[in-house]
């Protein structure tokens, strides 16, 4: 069994928690009595030169504890500081030493929209997003059939959510090629067997003939990995671990 797959299972194992905790009936109430604005994900990273996504998390499988003396705020701030257009915050507690909670205290003092970085596999956790104040949701189409991703993304455009598609490959590439208003984003490193190759994206942005915004993922480490995807016509890049380990 794949790490990938892991994931997904535990992540099913712990939504039969989390429903018992917090029923879908009253995450849709309580979005019923707040009447939440609309994400404005999207909006922040589009028609710029350079756009930076900046990824909050303090572990991962392939690279284990990242940040031992993880502050979700203080790095938030220091992002926001450095001119990022967006934060993507891992909630993902068990693989990722995510949280919900980071997501939610990081809402509270930031202006940049917030992308919730987990594994959706259940329209429960797109409500929740909402509640917790995302603006954005991954929908990750390695593991999501067809018509989830269709479902999910009608979900997503009720409660005013953006969503980044996330794929790996040509294949996936074509499946939601034809979601005008996604954003696509390409996973750099293969989520099977952990291996990072940058020119993953530039193959994928050669072989993408639609107007989506194209958000390189993953294994982007210097200035010139940037300054190299921009010369393949690539102005958005998810950047996480060599900004949390400062070394970018």
């Amino acid at each position: 069994m794949s790490i990938l797959q892991k994931i997904v299972e535990n992540t099913e194992t712990n939504l039969v928690q989390k429903k018992g905790e917090l029923s879908l009936e009253q995450i849709k109430t309580a979005l019923d009595d707040l009447h939440l604005p609309r994400g404005r994900f999207k909006e922040n990273i589009s028609n710029k030169d350079e756009a930076i996504i900046a990824e909050i998390k303090k572990a991962s499988p392939s690279a284990g504890v990242i940040s031992e003396d993880f502050d979700p705020i203080k790095k938030a701030i220091e992002y926001e500081a450095f001119g990022a257009s967006a934060l993507s915050i891992l909630t993902e507690e068990d693989f990722f030493m995510g949280s919900v909670s980071y997501l939610k205290d990081v809402k509270k003092i930031t202006n940049l929209p917030i992308l919730r970085k987990d594994f959706m596999i259940d329209e429960y956790q797109i409500y929740e997003s909402k509640l917790i104040g995302a603006d954005c949701i991954l929908l990750i189409a390695s593991i999501l059939s067809d018509q989830q991703i269709k479902d999910f993304i009608n979900i997503s455009q009720q409660l005013e959510l953006d969503y980044l598609i996330e794929v790996h490959d040509e294949n996936e590439l074509r499946r939601v090629e034809h979601f005008e208003d996604a954003l696509i984003g390409v996973n750099n490193r293969n989520l099977k067997t952990f291996e990072v190759d940058l020119d993953n994206s530039v193959r994928l942005r050669n072989a993408f003939k639609q107007k989506n915004i194209f958000i390189a993922e993953s294994g982007i480490k210097s200035r010139e990995d940037i300054n190299y995807l921009k010369l393949n016509n690539i102005n958005v890049f998810l950047i996480g671990e060599s900004l949390m380990r400062g070394s970018f």
